[in-house]
């Protein structure tokens, strides 16, 4: 700041020296000061704006969300979504096998969602549902109206056995490493919302689509659906202001025990 001040002052004073120059000169000589100024005031002028860039990158490193920090959480989400597709291979086998057995169905349902800069794409899931859940949410007022208000449903009757168990354990969630590896989808970040949720985001939405929606995040490690809407929004918009390196290291490893001892999970 103290430097973009002092370029701002020394420009404005070379101006004025130029200004008074041709003001007190009316000979043939006055196209000197003239041409100085045409010289001098671009100069200047991107002598600030470069002054004003170095200060933002600055301000950008410090809260963690400059160049380095995207180039390095790509880097991340690239190698352990690789890594996780290969190891868990079988277990997308055998998933797989178990939702074919339980209910006719599709295996892995896709989601509509909202993610950065408000783009829209499919987030892959196991199905967990019956094949009529839809409709069988639309049939029933009472369930339709919970469902809107929390977007969620503490009993949910159209889960399926299997879905139940791939619910409690958060495996119906594992083809979302598809989505991180097309870059659709990040490991730590907001959750992705349906379209139809962007209006309980009110103005919250703008910042929200900033960022890529990610697996986990702050809402997963800290009660996941035993929170309320509200305090779900607030904990993503607190993500995306905190947002680093370490904090999504921190949310990565902190993810393994709410995973394993099911905290929200439902």
């Amino acid at each position: 700041m103290v430097r973009t001040r002092l370029v701002s002052c020394i420009t404005v004073a070379l101006l004025f020296g130029v200004l008074g120059s041709t003001q007190a000169s009316e000979d043939s000589s006055r196209t000197v000061p003239e041409a100085a100024a045409f010289v001098l005031a671009p100069a200047g002028i991107a002598a600030i704006v470069a002054a004003e860039r170095r200060r933002r990158r600055l301000r950008d490193v410090k809260r963690g969300v400059g160049k380095a920090y995207f180039v390095v959480k790509r880097l991340v989400d690239l190698i352990l979504s690789s890594i996780a597709l290969l190891i868990f291979s079988p277990l997308f086998a055998l998933i797989a096998l178990a939702i074919r057995l339980d209910s006719p169905g599709c295996i892995v349902y896709r989601r509509r969602v909202v993610g950065m800069d408000g783009r829209e794409f499919d987030m892959y899931k196991f199905r967990s549902m019956v094949e009529n859940a839809e409709q069988i949410l639309q049939s029933d007022e009472k369930l339709r109206r919970e469902y809107y208000i929390n977007c969620k449903l503490k009993r949910d009757p159209r889960v399926t056995r299997v879905g139940k168990f791939l619910r409690v354990t958060s495996l119906d969630e594992l083809p979302q490493l598809i989505n991180v590896f097309l870059g659709h989808m990040t490991f730590v970040g907001p959750r992705p919302i349906a379209p139809d949720e962007i209006e309980k985001y009110g103005p919250a939405f703008e910042r929200f689509k900033t960022v890529k929606p990610g697996i986990t995040g702050l809402w997963q490690i800290c009660g996941r659906s035993d929170l309320p809407y509200e305090k779900r929004v607030e904990m993503d918009m607190m993500y995306i202001d905190r947002r680093s390196i370490l904090l999504d290291l921190w949310i990565i490893v902190s993810t393994v025990p709410a995973v394993l001892l099911k905290r929200g999970a439902r």
